[in-house]
């Protein structure tokens, strides 16, 4: 009780000290109107780490209860679902396992664990004079690294891995324990933080995140961060910060070369407005415990955020374990803003005296905090900007009257809803997202990535580099270069789109492939990567063709279908036997029983004259991938005697593999019996089998002529 009161006395003071000052720094508390609360979840700043308070019994006088454990850390009904627990570095170590039973629960629950210190033990302490009750010398500074290292240390041999311990509480604020200065603390973690080893440290928790040399702060506030930042040793070694909020005005609590250093920032402890006896309950003035939270969000980008005592009359639960008027304002972020989510940006002040703040989930949805400070009604309307639809859109308030009240699934349409925000009250919504379906272009293309100005979100694929290149271009001025490849299976790669790609269905896949090295010819493929339901990566082939060197080769598949039981589905190309480069243009995903135009294959018929000096060689082109084998003869015979035009393989069917076939006997490396020979006949202009037979079997086949044969 008696370092409560010190407490309650110190932040009178630092009030006084603020009100003083406030001409220094000015802050703008409202915004002009808006119409329109926009969420942006493409803009996004800090992750979140948690919310939640300490637990010390060392000055309660006991330990939280089971029950009240299950109301602090549990996400149920009347439960405050928070997800971070401070705990105390006691001086003596025969008492840490006083911090024990209720930082095993935690854990247990998934709760982030951290520890602060207040005092070095006995024997490393000297009286702080006029700065403070205690002082550590120098000379002590390895042995208290060491005894901050143990505590991690016996703290995860029983079960609690402690997520970071911190230098000190508050050493601006020394009255009752121990003082140092910011060159103190820096030197500090310069030069023994990496002692610390069994778990994360922390820099000072400051008492007050004050401006730099504020004058009520001598040497304190944020002037321990700024050090920090200034020694590169410090840095390196001090992982994560956190401050304190008593009498910390919204105007400070930014600060931009902390918040972009790559670290995370912890507000670790505070309570707000008073410490005054059954306070907890009292409203609206718990709403200023809302307005603290999305001012450190959202101003001083924050990832966590520590109160004081969970259970108190004046904390988050009273002395009988229930949650308070202060718990329901904090439990408005805590049950519905999780650790992982990731702020999103949002009009911050839409309207005079409502504050709002946005957080992303998963792409499927999106949490929503709006207090309404005023004392008159506010009608809001939110609009979601995202590639998603609104589904659904539940929200829990807390006012007067009202303590997590939930009203399911309000009323919205695809992109946006209305809400009515009472008099002095904070509103939580969770809105539930659905993908919009994506529709292709005209061409029925999904994708079509040419590779003039980029690499159209390819990558390599295994150890293989990418880069664009204008050497042998299929189309256009550039192909994408696939090279360093060190084994066979690398190549390109493109994660497809979720949203226009979707388990169980069929499109239509192609990708021209060309190679000047090496030898020819050379077998390349277009794949599939994709993980099944049971979280295994699995491959599959989606085309492939015999390529030669210095031609373009299509890569296609008119109907492939994605695995029902996949997700995370990547195409890649490939070159199998080798690791030369190769080049990749024109790649297209689009709808089922797309024709894609490919490159032109050329396809020479030598035929003999009657004149023995002279062969006449003709030269016709197609659209379609040729095959090269060795001469074969064919062994099919009927007895047949009318024609099946176009159907060069006799199974019955006019398919590619005819067409193929057809290639085949055109180079002269295959020979084709006589049913094979009417049958392909497919233009009877003449009585010859000709190229141009082969170019009217292909134009039936994509589609330009409707029977054969063709006259």
């Amino acid at each position: 009780m008696i370092q409560q009161l010190k407490r309650t006395f110190s932040v009178i003071l630092s009030g006084v000290l603020l009100v003083s000052s406030a001409s220094l720094y000015p802050v703008n508390m409202h915004a002009a109107a808006a119409t329109v609360c926009k969420i942006d979840p493409t803009i996004q700043y800090q992750t979140i780490r948690g919310f939640g308070g300490i637990n010390h019994p060392e000055w309660t006088g006991k330990d939280l209860t089971e029950e009240q454990r299950q109301t602090a850390f549990g996400n149920g009904e009347d439960e405050l679902g928070l997800t971070v627990l401070r705990v105390f570095v006691n001086p003596d170590q025969s008492q840490w396992n006083k911090a024990l039973p209720t930082a095993q629960f935690a854990t247990k629950m998934g709760v982030t664990v951290f520890a602060s210190p207040w005092e070095p033990p006995a024997n490393l302490a000297e009286s702080g004079g006029s700065n403070g009750k205690l002082h550590l010398p120098k000379s002590n500074y390895a042995a208290y690294a060491k005894h901050l290292n143990d505590f991690g240390t016996y703290m995860k041999s029983n079960g609690v891995d402690l997520y970071a311990v911190s230098v000190q509480n508050e050493p601006d604020y020394a009255s009752e324990w121990t003082y140092w200065s910011t060159d103190e603390t820096t030197d500090f973690i310069a030069n023994y933080g990496d002692q610390i080893t069994s778990t994360r440290l922390m820099s000072p928790e400051s008492f007050q995140y004050a401006p730099e040399n504020a004058s009520w702060v001598a040497d304190g506030g944020k002037t321990f961060y700024r050090k920090i930042l200034n020694n590169s040793k410090a840095m390196e070694n001090c992982d994560l910060f956190g401050t304190h909020f008593y009498g910390t005005q919204r105007a400070w609590m930014d600060f931009p070369d902390l918040e972009n250093s790559g670290k995370e920032i912890w507000m670790t402890e505070v309570y707000v407005p008073n410490s005054e006896q059954d306070s907890a309950n009292r409203y609206p003035e718990a709403l200023q415990v809302s307005e603290n939270i999305h001012n450190a969000m959202v101003v001083g980008n924050m990832s966590a955020y520590t109160w004081w005592y969970i259970r108190r009359h004046y904390g988050l639960m009273t002395e009988d374990g229930k949650i308070s008027k202060r718990g329901y304002c904090m439990a408005q972020y805590s049950k519905y803003v999780r650790p992982g989510d990731v702020r999103i940006d949002a009009t911050e002040q839409p309207a005079d005296n409502v504050y709002v703040s946005a957080y992303k989930g998963d792409d499927n949805q999106v949490t929503i905090v709006a207090i309404n400070k005023g004392t008159e009604s506010y009608s809001q309307q939110f609009a979601v900007d995202a590639d998603a639809q609104i589904t659904e859109v539940d929200r829990y308030r807390t006012s007067a009257s009202e303590n997590l009240a939930k009203t399911g699934n309000m009323e919205h349409d695809s992109s946006s809803f209305w809400a009515q925000l009472p008099a002095e009250s904070v509103s939580t919504f969770v809105v539930t997202l659905e993908d919009k379906p994506v529709e292709p272009d005209k061409n029925g293309y999904y994708f079509h990535d040419t590779f003039e100005a980029d690499n159209c979100d390819w990558q390599g694929h295994g150890a293989a580099d990418i880069a664009l290149s204008g050497r042998i271009p299929y189309q256009g001025t550039n192909a994408l270069l696939v090279q360093n490849r060190a084994s066979a299976w690398n190549g390109a790669e493109k994660t497809l789109p979720a949203k226009a790609f979707q388990a169980g269905k069929e499109y239509s896949f192609s990708v021209c492939l060309s190679y000047v090295d090496g030898d020819s010819p050379k077998n390349a493929a277009l794949s599939l990567q994709y993980t099944n339901s049971a979280g295994e990566v699995k491959y599959a082939r989606i085309a492939s063709a015999s390529a030669t060197k210095n031609n373009y080769v299509q890569l296609a598949n008119q109907a492939f279908q994605l695995p029902e039981d996949g997700k995370d589905f990547k195409i890649y190309v490939e070159m199998e036997n080798d690791t030369d480069n190769f080049y990749i243009d024109e790649a297209i995903g689009a709808v089922k029983g797309t024709i894609i135009k490919g490159p032109p294959v050329e396809t020479t018929t030598t035929v003999a004259t009657t004149t023995a000096t002279t062969t006449a060689t003709t030269t016709t082109t197609i659209t379609m991938p040729t095959v090269t084998t060795t001469k074969i003869t064919t062994t099919i015979s009927t007895e047949a005697q009318t024609a099946f035009y176009g159907d060069i393989n006799l199974d019955g069917s006019v398919t590619l593999a005819d067409l193929i076939l057809f290639q085949k006997q055109q180079r002269g490396v295959l020979d084709l019996n006589e049913q094979q020979k009417r049958n392909a006949n497919c233009d009877l202009t003449d009585s010859a089998i000709t190229p141009q037979d082969v170019t009217t079997l292909l134009n039936f086949l994509i589609g330009k002529i409707n029977q054969l044969p063709f006259q």
